[in-house]
């Protein structure tokens, strides 16, 4: 429910379903909600990679800045982790349709909050694409660890599925340089 969203607010996140979702987000970690998921399509950019971007850029950018925004003035950053991330990344060449296909030995994320370090780089992929893996690589189970751990969850705890299966919440290890292992 935004309606007693003041407008000028509702404009900065922006008037798109990932901007209300963000602001929707930020209400609900205000009400104690744990876990919220805000989805941005429109990335899959096979053909016009460039407009498609710049268009998808606007809409991220507005409204994760304002998320951050309004989590910071109301003390909830530290409490709050923010995970920005796709499926797969996208080729450093531009294909014959001014688009970028699917790269699936690297791509980006962006993780913040949650009293992690500001400002840290890890890895990098060959703009060439010469080189096909990154260097210094994180491994997608580490980076969950590393959010679990962040949010106080314990990563590693087996439980039962309803079949009685064990499974680990996380095979991963939480990356020091983020969350101090």
């Amino acid at each position: 429910q935004l309606s007693d969203e003041p407008a000028a607010v509702k404009t900065t996140y922006g008037d798109h379903y990932f901007g209300r979702g963000c602001l929707v987000a930020r209400r609900l970690v205000e009400q104690g909600v744990r876990s919220v998921e805000v989805s941005l399509d429109g990335f899959d950019t096979h053909a016009d990679n460039f407009t498609g971007h710049e268009i998808r850029g606007k809409v991220l950018d507005a409204a994760l800045a304002n998320l951050v925004k309004d989590l910071r003035e109301r003390d909830l950053w530290q409490s709050t982790v923010i995970l920005v991330i796709g499926e797969f990344g996208r080729t450093p060449q531009i294909n014959p349709a001014s688009g970028r296909d699917h790269w699936p030995t690297g791509f980006s994320c962006l993780v913040g909050g949650g009293g992690l370090p500001s400002g840290v780089v890890i890895g990098a992929s060959d703009p060439t694409g010469e080189k096909k893996d990154p260097s210094d690589p994180i491994e997608i189970k580490d980076l969950f660890a590393t959010v679990l751990h962040t949010l106080g969850v314990d990563y590693a705890k087996e439980m039962l599925t309803p079949i009685g299966r064990p499974m680990k919440l996380c095979e991963g290890t939480p990356i020091e340089r983020l969350a101090g292992g």
